[in-house]
Parts: C-alpha cells; sequence; structure tokens
C-alpha cells in the first residue's frame, strides 16, 4: 500500500505525513506503554483489521519510527526507536487536549494500560518532593508507576521497590482519591503530590 503525502515543503505537512494516518498515533500509544507483539496490538487495535496493521508496521519501520526488539525473529516484539520515541511528548501533549475536550463514552473500548500513559500526561516534575511507587495488582492491570524529580516511569508486572500495593485498576484508584480514601496513607500522598489533572465534569486520568 503506497502511504500518501501532502508532497508540501513544509515540516508539518511533513510530521503529518508520518503520523497523521489514522491508527498511527494509537500505535505510537501502545508502543510508549510497552514493547507489543503483533497479536498484542491487534487484540488492542481492535477495528483496525490486519492487513491494515501489517501495512501500517511496515511503513512504519521503513521510516525509522519503530524496530523489533529482535531484528532476526519474525515473532519479535516492536518497539519505537529513538526517532519513534521522540514523539512523545506530542502524544501527551493530545492526551491533555484531549481530556479537556472529549467526552467519555460508556459503550466505547477501554484497556487499563492505557492509562498509565494517561497518568505520565499529567506528571509534572516541579510539583512533588518525594519518590514514590505505587503497584497496581487488578485482574486487567499488573502494572507499577514510579515518580520523583528524575521523572515519571512505569512498567508492566511486579516492582519489588514499591512501597504499597493498590488493588484497582487506575480509574477506580482517583474515583477513591476523590471520594476521600487514602487520606492516612503517606506514600499515596506522596505519590498524588506529582500529578497536576485540570478540572473537568468527569474526572478520571
Amino acid at each position: 500500500m503506497k502511504k500518501r503525502s501532502y508532497k508540501q515543503n513544509c515540516s508539518l505537512a511533513f510530521a503529518s505525513d508520518l503520523l497523521g494516518e489514522r491508527w498511527t498515533l494509537l500505535l505510537f500509544r501502545e508502543l510508549l506503554i510497552q514493547p507489543c507483539r503483533f497479536k498484542q496490538l491487534n487484540q488492542w487495535l481492535a477495528g483496525m483489521g490486519t492487513n491494515l496493521l501489517t501495512n501500517r508496521l511496515k511503513e512504519l519501520e521503513h521510516d525509522g519510527m519503530i524496530e523489533k526488539l529482535d531484528p532476526e525473529s519474525k515473532r519479535s516484539p516492536y518497539q519505537l526507536s529513538k526517532t519513534g520515541i521522540d514523539v512523545e511528548p506530542i502524544i501527551l501533549s493530545l492526551i491533555r487536549w484531549g481530556y479537556l475536550h472529549g467526552e467519555t463514552q460508556q459503550d466505547y473500548a477501554h484497556f487499563d494500560h492505557w492509562d498509565l500513559l494517561a497518568m505520565k500526561a499529567f506528571f509534572n516534575p516541579t510539583l512533588g518532593n518525594k519518590t514514590a511507587c505505587l503497584q497496581f495488582d487488578h485482574p486487567t492491570l499488573n502494572a507499577w508507576v514510579k515518580v520523583s524529580s528524575e521523572g515519571f516511569s512505569h512498567g508492566m508486572g511486579f516492582n519489588e521497590s514499591a512501597k504499597i500495593t493498590i488493588n484497582t485498576n487506575i480509574q477506580t484508584f482517583q474515583q477513591a482519591l476523590t471520594s476521600g480514601q487514602y487520606v492516612e496513607n503517606t506514600e499515596v500522598k506522596n505519590f498524588i503530590q506529582w500529578f497536576e489533572v485540570p478540572e473537568r465534569e468527569l474526572q478520571q486520568f
């Protein structure tokens, strides 16, 4: 499939050629969270179709935006290249914009690991003063988040340095915060001080 182009000598047009195709930004979302195999991407991007997913991965790999963890293996997970990782600030800005101007639809698909990247979008390294690490241990999300003056980091699975385990997903965790739960927990206090989430009618990461 030949990739479409605006054929304009303009940096915005060039960026749009690379990132503006349908599903491309959502592919970046997944790979900013973790390296992914084709099967995982096909699951989390339901509606994209396997042929389009295959073509889009080939295009991004050709453009140097993604690469395989193991170039010698056809079944290797995909990850972002250094050039691809440089797109992250754009993605985070779009998440913040979408949070303010979008509207949650109850019948739309949602996977809980997406909220890890949403949390990163609202992380502010100037707000906190103590390192904190939370473990989320829930049937739909097994992941950890660490925040400090050095930045925001996350990973799937367990982190032994986490001082508290949250047995919910991230959205339920935030709902618990707004209802006054965890007010006495020092580690949670140290964690949430790093985030600046603008108010809107429906609060969620």
